[in-house]
């Protein structure tokens, strides 16, 4: 599952942080969501785990708000995982960086967070696939929270969504044509699975209720709380 953010958005890693704000709708409420419920479900000196990290923002925005939490950030790509070490070098051995991929074995843990990660997975077999190995690892009361895009894979719906993310692009100075472009360019290594999907895997996998905790057109926090 070799990796490049570089390779994949074409845009330098270090420009990665202000140039998602520009693609992604509401990031910043989505981060700020998955925070919030790690706040009010996990124990405050609790291990939580970060598929696909990336630059570490969604870890950094966890170690400052949750003084006590510890954060093991995953990932393949080289070049974010330096970024990410730098970034959180200031949280000592609060976090760790890792080279997995989101195969892995999950050790035990009181939560599992993603950003914009999982859709790197294109087939929902596979997927369902991680979100048993997820719900294996989680300690009872523990939670999975994936910020990530959804789309209904029948039309209307999906052409109107994709309207409706390509009208927030052109607020951040991309015109309408760059923004389908884009979604183009992605979709060769990212693939968005309808909500009813997602949430479906969720319960195979052992979640009794999974839910949606957040949603803002296509993005979408989702998971499910262990009992």
């Amino acid at each position: 599952m070799a990796h490049s953010v570089q390779n994949h958005l074409r845009i330098a890693v270090a420009d990665y942080d202000r140039v998602i704000r520009t693609y992604i709708p509401g990031y910043e409420e989505m981060l700020d969501n998955v925070v919030w419920w790690l706040g009010a479900i996990v124990r405050e000196n609790g291990k939580v785990i970060d598929l696909g990290g990336g630059t570490g923002a969604l870890a950094q925005a966890i170690l400052s708000r949750l003084g006590k939490m510890q954060v093991e950030i995953w990932d393949i790509d080289p070049q974010m995982m330096q970024l990410a070490r730098e970034r959180l070098s200031p949280y000592g051995d609060r976090v760790v960086v890792k080279e997995h991929s989101f195969l892995e074995k999950i050790d035990p843990c009181d939560a599992v967070v993603a950003s914009l990660a999982l859709h790197h997975i294109p087939q929902m077999e596979t997927k369902a696939a991680v979100y048993a190995n997820i719900y294996s690892a989680l300690k009872p009361r523990g939670i999975f929270l994936n910020a990530d895009a959804t789309l209904d894979d029948s039309e209307p719906g999906r052409a109107a969504m994709y309207r409706w993310w390509s009208h927030f692009m052109t607020t951040k100075g991309i015109s309408e044509v760059e923004a389908y472009k884009l979604f183009e360019d992605w979709s060769g290594e990212d693939t968005y699975q309808p909500l009813t999907d997602e949430l479906a895997a969720l319960g195979k996998a052992g979640f009794h209720r999974p839910d949606v905790f957040w949603k803002f057109g296509p993005m979408t926090v989702y998971g499910g709380i262990k009992p």
